[in-house]
């Protein structure tokens, strides 16, 4: 029996992952899935939430981002459609991500703060605490994001940011570790140190995908990819000492075919990973 907790991703209405990911949770390969939730008709919400539930996998909710037009730091930045539009659309997807939460017996919603236009950061903070405000729920877990992606700011990029944003609203963080790369890569910060910030957090999930050397972009690469750039050593390092936290598999084309191999790299890198060796980060006081 492996000694950590390993899950992969796939979107609510992806059928054909979750034929594969089912078996893979039934020998053993995988612990838990990360149903990435995304508004849909009524209809097709609870027929693809209905397949979730009888595959009988223990789950993780990841809210609907701003890719899928739920953007809650600053609903109306980068989005055209009428404000009542976008506030009444919001309602809707964070309603079905509760309720899917709760059919599944999820005890984890990952949440992003979203992106702002560039000089919004303050205004931002605000709106992001009124959407705390109104969608409040104890499972929310706020995940770290890369400072930029695609020339837009991001909401909560370090350790101290997602505590600061949390309050006292919000009680656990989700560590995306090729996020807090870029981040590291962009503000030219030290990513042991950063990495080692999190041990101050109260960190329920991990999310591991990998990143090209030197990078600021989140690609979500395999990890094994000729071009990645990620520390392992001290990734691995940090799982290891964390076995219990649930660590799960992204990709951005979340294919079978993805999964099936990343599920053995992630094996033989946590075998291996005894060998590893981080560089030295900072003491824990």
């Amino acid at each position: 029996m492996a000694d950590y907790n390993l899950g992969c991703t796939m979107r609510l209405d992806d059928e054909r992952t979750l034929a594969l990911l089912t078996e893979f949770y039934h020998d053993g390969t995988i612990h838990h899935i990360q149903v990435q939730a995304v508004p849909l008709s009524r209809p097709l919400f609870q027929q693809h939430l209905a397949a979730v539930a009888a595959a009988g996998i223990p789950a993780v909710i990841h809210a609907p981002h701003h890719g899928h037009g739920v953007n809650p730091c600053a609903p109306a930045a980068y989005d055209d459609r009428p404000l009542p539009e976008i506030e009444a659309y919001i309602d809707l997807a964070m309603n079905q991500t509760l309720e899917a939460a709760d059919i599944l017996g999820a005890e984890t919603i990952v949440l992003h703060a979203g992106r702002y236009e560039p000089g919004g950061r303050s205004s931002a903070v605000e709106e992001f605490s009124r959407f705390l405000d109104r969608h409040a729920d104890p499972r929310f877990t706020l995940e770290n994001l890369p400072a930029v992606y695609a020339g837009y700011p991001l909401l909560g990029n370090t350790a101290g940011e997602l505590a600061a944003l949390a309050g006292s609203a919000i009680t656990r963080f989700c560590l995306d570790f090729p996020h807090l790369a870029c981040t590291a890569n962009y503000r030219h910060l030290s990513f042991a140190e950063e990495l080692e910030r999190f041990e101050t957090l109260h960190v329920a999930l991990h999310h591991l995908s990998n990143i090209r050397r030197g990078s600021i972009t989140d690609e979500h690469l395999e990890l094994d990819h000729p071009e990645g750039g990620l520390d392992l050593a001290a990734v691995f390092s940090r799982l290891r000492r964390h076995p219990a936290i649930p660590a799960t598999l992204e990709y951005k084309q979340d294919s079978p075919g993805a999964y099936a191999q990343q599920v053995r790299v992630f094996a033989a890198l946590w075998r291996s990973s005894g060998s590893l060796r981080p560089p030295p980060g900072p003491k824990t006081p």
